[in-house]
């Protein structure tokens, strides 16, 4: 944002200072009659923690701060585009698209930043498995989304309600997460603090790969929420007794893809690598490989025949990353939610099982120590990892290497 000219004008939205360092909270949540802290962890960052906004005014000022050269229609749906058949390494011949309402338009690069269900995408894998090069390889696997057994309730609650029926609850403040044996709920303030943003998880790993019966969003009731949470802690079952109409999410990812560029098409975001929630990384990843691919494009020495190229270096420096932040927020899933093979399960001591002056035995101590170093680990990997900036200047000197 700094790169951009926009951090002071997202310092408004923002809930909650971005200049200080700061992570979640995380409880094990699911014992009644009250859990414990399980671990506190601020991200290692060299300028900005994080912070929340809402969606909405984060677009709006994307949205003022658009060139007017720049067009936007929303209300246009994608379902194909078609690239001529004489399309080679030194084509210029422009990419149709077609819309859902009929309409037709041309376009010299294409970028499939449309979603988990992205056109693009399927067409671009759907094209790619005709090439007789890719015979032995069944490239249609990555048209559609997988489901990953994991549903997710969603609700912004009010936090002057919140405040006024418990005035201690530590979802007022924060980042929060409580785990459980299958479940994971995590609250946070967005809109300046006015609402709490709830999200309640309920996973099962039996149904990871199935086919997904039923619409992926569909609307559900405060009762099931309350009923899949009703043996956690106080605090987390008075968030969720807040939840009107929420509604229910079955959560897809993208497999792994093997490229995410042909020709001038390429994928960013959930179009190239839809990603659970539990790294909080999903939006990061997109709005990276938009700053990144928007340097490439934007770049002086980038023309239509260069286009490629351009790609190609997008293609080579982000791709890769993003993937591998895409399966460590699964494995984080499924640790925190005590079901992640190999890992503590969850399982309770029993009395006299060498219970420290929290109540909690040897096992489960040992277990829940295990899980936070592998997520720390995980987390380490991408606190370590090059920020936006120094990507942008190393595909620009990439760029450079090629055509100065």
């Amino acid at each position: 944002m700094v790169d951009l000219g926009l951090f002071d004008e997202f310092k408004q939205i923002f809930t909650y200072d971005p200049e200080r360092s700061q992570g979640p909270r995380v409880r094990r949540g699911d014992i009644r009659e009250g859990g414990y802290l399980w671990y506190n962890r601020a991200h290692r960052c060299t300028f900005y923690g994080p912070s929340s906004m809402h969606r909405q005014q984060m677009i709006a000022i994307l949205e003022r701060h658009l060139p007017a050269s720049c067009t936007v229609h929303p209300k246009k749906q994608l379902v194909s585009y078609v690239e001529s058949e004489q399309e080679d390494a030194h084509s210029t011949l422009p990419i149709r698209l077609e819309f859902a309402d009929g309409t037709t338009a041309t376009t010299d690069v294409l970028i499939g930043a449309d979603g988990i269900r992205s056109a693009v995408r399927k067409t671009m894998f759907e094209a790619a498995s005709r090439d007789e090069g890719n015979d032995k390889m069944d490239l249609k696997q990555y048209v559609d989304a997988t489901f990953t057994g994991m549903t997710v309730y969603r609700s912004l609650i009010s936090a002057e309600i919140l405040r006024k029926e418990h005035p201690d609850n530590i979802s007022l403040k924060g980042l929060n997460a409580y785990t459980g044996k299958g479940r994971y709920l995590v609250t946070y303030p967005v809109a300046q603090g006015t609402l709490i943003n709830v999200f309640a998880m309920v996973c099962d790993p039996s149904l990871t790969g199935t086919d997904y019966k039923g619409r992926w969003v569909s609307d559900a009731t405060r009762d099931e929420v309350v009923e899949s949470f009703d043996h956690f802690e106080p605090d987390a079952r008075a968030v969720v007794k807040l939840c009107e109409n929420p509604s229910k999410w079955a959560l897809h990812v993208v497999k792994p893809l093997p490229f995410c560029i042909r020709n001038r098409v390429g994928l960013i975001g959930d179009a190239c690598h839809a990603m659970t929630p539990y790294f909080s990384a999903g939006a990061v990843q997109a709005i990276d490989d938009a700053f990144i691919l928007g340097r490439l494009l934007a770049h002086p020495l980038t023309s239509l025949l260069r286009a490629r190229a351009a790609l190609s270096i997008y293609e080579e420096t982000r791709f890769p990353f993003a993937c591998s932040v895409a399966s460590f927020s699964l494995s984080t899933g499924w640790m925190h939610t005590f079901l992640e093979p190999g890992y503590y399960d969850g399982t309770r001591d029993g009395p006299g099982d060498d219970l420290d002056d929290r109540g909690i035995g040897a096992c489960e101590r040992e277990g829940m120590e295990r899980i936070k170093e592998e997520i720390f680990r995980l987390w380490d990997v991408v606190d370590d990892s090059p920020s936006a900036p120094q990507l942008g200047h190393e595909v620009e000197s990439k760029l450079q290497a090629l055509f100065d």
